[in-house]
């Protein structure tokens, strides 16, 4: 086995089963083509906070209320825009990561 499918078949387990879910507290919508995000606070959403994605984040957000798992929206970033499983993984895993520090999502 060459060290790149190791590495891929690691980098796949590794997101096998993460769960990953919009937060309660934020609504979206999607305005032309454009992923829409905005946190709510205390009853009331919070316009300075207001998060827009470009078209591969909406895509990922469309999946999040999907419930798609955090290991199909990595393939889904492999196949669409040809990058290698590691590369895909990571992006991924930096998107989720970026969504849990603003609040957007809830991840397991």
């Amino acid at each position: 086995m060459e060290n790149g499918a190791m590495s891929s078949d690691v980098t796949r387990e590794s997101m096998k089963g993460r769960e990953v879910k919009k937060s309660s507290n934020v609504v979206s919508r999607v305005v032309a083509d454009e992923a829409i995000v905005v946190p709510i606070r205390r009853g009331v959403a919070d316009m300075d906070s207001i998060f827009t994605f470009n078209e591969a984040g909406t895509t990922l957000w469309n999946m999040i209320e999907a419930k798609c798992s955090a290991a199909e929206m990595s393939e889904f970033l492999r196949k669409e825009y040809g990058l290698t499983a590691e590369r895909a993984a990571a992006d991924t895993e930096r998107f989720i990561a970026d969504l849990a520090t603003a609040g957007l999502i809830e991840a397991n």
